[in-house]
């Protein structure tokens, strides 16, 4: 019944509430009768409006790209229902920016001229039609026909309305984002307010998953002649960054009010090192490691590159500015890495190595890590040599990771980084996308837009970007969906990209897999074996123990990976490297779009249900 409320009141709260019934507003908030009646009133309405509740992100272990070491959920077994949570909350929130973004506007054209100069009515008008066209793109995104309210509703319409088609729900997006792209401003100063980019940019995003392809194009066409934006020299950095001419519409966590933003930055503990108090419970799945590219742009099913004893070496740079990246026994220079621990020197040879002040090494064998602070080796928390609990798939995050994060306790488990919920690199990959999908990404295009993207990958390693050269449409595709992947992982990106592919029914028709949970038995083994060891191991933990010294942990061989770029990993547990946490499910067609919320349908028989739910 949520949508009814937010329908019919256009009532104004600064915290979303779910409620079941039509009760009556509170005097303590406003409602059209005693809202809206002048621009102060406005402007904190449309301020509200600029936060993560209204801009929903998808989570991230929703996909074949996070391992949760807590379990599966209804995304990856596929059972999620018209009950479920996530797809209550997004159609409540976004129909309540509707309903706010309606009145906004008729009391913007209701006020006298002389109340409001015009360029601050334009931009009020923008930003109201910049949250209809998001939230409508939102919707017919993610549950295909839906509502469309242009310009509210009476109770009776309200209980008869019945679902548009997702192309009327789309073309007023559209619609909105245009007159947006017309009324608001190329930048602002101060707090974040949409602007012309963002508008054209989302407007692209939901042209793209709607193959309206050459919609999507035109959007980014305009977005880049703008010339607002451009990318952050450094890929590493702009993800530790507090601003950057990239971020076209991002929100950022506040330490002081013990607020972060998304998943990452709301429980850091999940994600970082047990030695610093971390649980290390959400890692990068082992499929993503594998769907990085060599250094000469091909996947490592094809790469001479690629060397799978050694798997962090002569990778795409976003691999290991994205995955924790650990040395092997097979490493090139492993005998100086080990030594650098005993000379001191380790700290500036092997930086890369180090995450919040320890080395993070994996190996079986690894009973004791190097500290920076005190240059000496110290037990290591996060190998199964000496802890039961770690390393659930060997791998770790270090996209996102400050420094600041090993403080956990003093900041409540939060972040203050910035997530970017839509960046200029998204304007970039969406139009070589769109331009491939109409058979016209030439080379000129590829220039502009993916060689962009990767040189700035490479950016300040000393190795020569992979240039990619124009082909026939297939392989781009291959190409561009990898490409996608490997920049935007952790972004929030993946679940929609598999659903607009979709390919999310082969993406799921797999396992989830992590690493035996054998582990040495003892925080105090010795780290050796035989008659030389100090406890009893198993043999589980001997198998650990061999697939590392045969340079097959965590993972061995080389998987194959077909033409969306997705790595078969499978065979690697009937070798005995991994095992099967949980198998992942989606039905298609039925997963491929999101339930209507039972309670809506339940108190208007003229909403129907999408098939399957």
């Amino acid at each position: 019944m949520k949508i009814y409320r937010y329908i019919l009141s256009g009532m104004f709260a600064f915290a979303i509430t779910a409620c079941a019934n039509l009760d009556i507003q509170p005097l303590s908030t406003g409602t059209s009768s005693n809202w809206f009646n002048d621009e102060t009133e406005i402007t904190m309405s449309l301020n509200d409006l600029w936060r993560p509740d209204f801009f929903p992100i998808d989570d991230d272990d929703w996909t074949d790209d996070m391992l949760n070491r807590n379990g599966p959920n209804e995304f990856t077994l596929g059972t999620i229902t018209s009950q479920s949570e996530p797809s209550s909350s997004r159609w409540s929130a976004e129909y309540k920016a509707i309903s706010r973004s309606l009145k906004i506007l008729d009391a913007l054209n209701s006020i006298e001229n002389n109340k409001i100069d015009e360029t601050s009515l334009n931009q009020y008008k923008g930003e109201a039609y910049f949250m209809l066209g998001f939230a409508y793109g939102e919707l017919a995104t993610y549950y295909g026909d839906c509502i469309l309210n242009k310009t509210g509703m009476s109770l009776d319409e309200a209980y008869v309305a019945g679902r548009a088609p997702k192309a009327d729900v789309l073309a007023f997006s559209y619609e909105c984002f245009d007159k947006a792209v017309e009324l608001l401003p190329d930048s602002y100063s101060g707090e974040q307010i949409p602007t012309k980019g963002a508008a054209l940019g989302f407007k692209a995003r939901f042209a793209l998953c709607a193959e309206d392809w050459q919609i999507a194009a035109d959007a980014c066409e305009k977005c880049m002649e703008l010339g607002v934006y451009s990318l952050h020299e450094n890929y590493k950095e702009l993800f530790q960054a507090d601003k950057s001419p990239e971020l076209m519409f991002y929100f950022k966590g506040n330490l002081d009010q013990k607020y972060g933003v998304s998943n990452y930055f709301s429980n850091t503990r999940n994600y970082i090192i047990r030695k610093c108090g971390g649980f290390c419970n959400h890692s990068p799945s082992l499929e993503l490691f594998c769907s990085y590219t060599c250094i000469d742009g091909l996947p490592i099913d094809e790469s001479s590159l690629y060397d799978p004893k050694d798997p962090c070496a002569n990778r795409d740079p976003r691999c290991t500015y994205t995955i924790q990246p650990y040395k092997t026994r097979y490493s090139s220079d492993y005998a100086e890495y080990e030594q650098s621990k005993i000379d001191k020197t380790f700290p500036d040879k092997y930086p890369d190595y180090i995450t919040l002040g320890y080395e993070y090494n994996p190996s079986p064998y690894a009973t004791k890590v190097y500290e920076v602070s005190t240059g000496s080796m110290v037990t290591n928390n996060d190998s199964k040599a000496s802890n039961q609990h770690s390393a659930y798939n060997g791998l770790l995050l270090r996209k996102y990771v400050k420094d600041s994060w090993a403080d956990w306790s003093v900041s409540s488990s939060k972040a203050d980084n910035c997530f970017p919920y839509l960046r200029y690199a998204e304007i970039l990959m969406t139009y070589a996308e769109a331009m491939n999908e109409l058979g016209k990404c030439d080379q000129s295009v590829l220039d502009k837009t993916v060689n962009l993207v990767r040189a700035r990958a490479y950016n300040g390693t000393g190795i020569e970007y992979p240039r990619v050269v124009a082909s026939n449409q297939g392989n781009l595709r291959k190409i561009i969906r990898m490409e996608r992947r490997s920049e935007f992982a952790f972004e929030g990106m993946r679940y929609r990209d598999l659903l607009r592919w979709e390919i999310a029914d082969k993406a799921y028709d797999k396992s989830m897999f992590y690493l035996n949970r054998a582990w040495s038995g003892s925080a105090s083994w010795n780290g050796l074996t035989g008659s030389e060891s100090n406890v009893t191991l198993s043999s589980d933990f001997l198998r650990h123990l061999s697939n590392w010294d045969n340079g097959n942990y965590p993972i061995g061989g080389i998987p194959n990976i077909d033409e969306n770029g997705l790595p078969d990993i499978s065979y690697m547990e009937d070798s005995g490297y991994i095992v099967t946490f949980y198998k992942m499910g989606f039905e298609s067609p039925k997963n491929y779009l999101w339930p209507i919320p039972a309670d809506d349908i339940l108190v208007n028989n003229k909403l129907t249900q999408n098939i399957g739910y």
